[in-house]
């Protein structure tokens, strides 16, 4: 029998099912409706959840353990696996892909270490791509942002999410080009996207790539 992950109860009048990026079965229901009447509309989707629970396993995401020692996760777009050490700092092996993390307070050591790294290669790629693009851009930051990948405001300050980092460097790109593409159209016109499209041609396929993996906005 199938059992939900969460349910979420609101003043919403049916009952809806989800699957998240780690394939946890959601539930958002009535505030009056029972238990036995959501597991009874579960067993009726049951084909299509272990379906749709398939499809996002496949993509290997899970989110980390309390202890980080042993977790796997992307590194610019690459599988690194996480060591905890006595040591006082992060350091990265990229012959073998592992992170070595101090174990006393790794989660905030290694998210330290992330931000500091997303900082350096985003504001290279922002500065480099804006010369391509010839336009301007006020400064870059660094956010801990969950639901966007970038935002560029009104008097062109971009920010990133550390998560960027997750990504491909190609789709790492797609992104710096798309908040550029803001300073000189703020909005997401047709004309936008002409911009997008004219220096990051295959930019349907690193959208996809953000839409498959958004779970990672999740990880740390």
């Amino acid at each position: 029998m199938l059992v939900p992950d969460k349910i979420i109860r609101s003043n919403r009048r049916t009952l809806s099912i989800s699957i998240d990026a780690f394939g946890r079965l959601i539930v958002r229901a009535p505030q009056k409706v029972s238990e036995e009447k959501i597991i009874e509309f579960i067993n009726e989707k049951e084909d299509w959840i272990l379906r749709k629970q398939r499809e996002k396993t496949e993509t290997g995401m899970r989110l980390p353990p309390e202890s980080l020692e042993g977790y796997s996760f992307l590194l610019l777009g690459k599988d690194c696996r996480i060591r905890l050490t006595k040591a006082g700092k992060v350091v990265f092996d990229p012959n073998a892909n592992i992170v070595y993390v101090p174990a006393h307070n790794a989660k905030a050591k290694l998210v330290n270490w992330l931000k500091v790294n997303a900082k350096r290669l985003f504001t290279s790629l922002t500065e480099e791509k804006a010369k391509t693009m010839r336009t301007k851009f006020k400064s870059v930051s660094i956010s801990s942002a969950r639901t966007r990948w970038g935002s560029c405001s009104f008097d062109n300050s971009i920010r990133y999410s550390f998560r960027l980092l997750y990504a491909p460097k190609e789709v790492i790109e797609y992104i710096v080009v798309h908040e550029l593409a803001h300073t000189k159209q703020k909005n997401h016109s047709p004309a936008f996207w002409k911009v997008v499209e004219k220096y990051e041609p295959e930019y349907k396929k690193r959208k996809e790539w953000l839409e498959t993996y958004s779970g990672l906005m999740e990880i740390f």
